[in-house]
């Protein structure tokens, strides 16, 4: 089955990326929905292929509309542990750190069941702690 994840973060010019669509087995809770998109992710992250050592003009333009223009070299080529991932991501849920949206409806336990549906769309906010000073 395929659904569609966005991910927003407060405060961001831009703070909408395009929908990331992925493909699941049934996930019956948040819990293994999140733990399949984490899998997802660290297979695609130490399987990915290395960048290239130029960037085309139209790479450089789209880098500039972002912000920040560079080579996405990976620094470190150490493999990604899945278990750790998927538990920094459970934990990070639990403590606030980001909320998870089932089209319009907020999912606020890990073990609430989904009833999932093709082309479904999970929207992603990661929230930003604020800090600073009085001056």
């Amino acid at each position: 089955m395929r659904i569609y994840a966005k991910v927003k973060s407060i405060g961001k010019r831009k703070p909408v990326l395009e929908l990331q669509p992925f493909d699941i087995t049934s996930a019956e809770t948040l819990h293994e929905l999140i733990t399949q998109i984490v899998k997802h992710n660290v297979k695609s992250f130490n399987t990915e292929k290395p960048f290239s050592t130029y960037l085309l003009e139209e790479d450089i333009e789209a880098a500039y509309e972002q912000g920040k223009v560079g080579f996405k070299h990976k620094y470190n080529d150490a493999k990604q542990s899945e278990q750790a991932a998927i538990a920094e991501a459970l934990l990070a849920f639990e403590d606030g750190i980001y909320k998870v949206l089932h089209g319009e409806r907020e999912l606020t336990k890990l073990d609430e069941p989904l009833h999932l549906q093709a082309d479904d769309i999970f929207t992603f906010i990661k929230l930003t702690m604020l800090s600073g000073r009085l001056y």
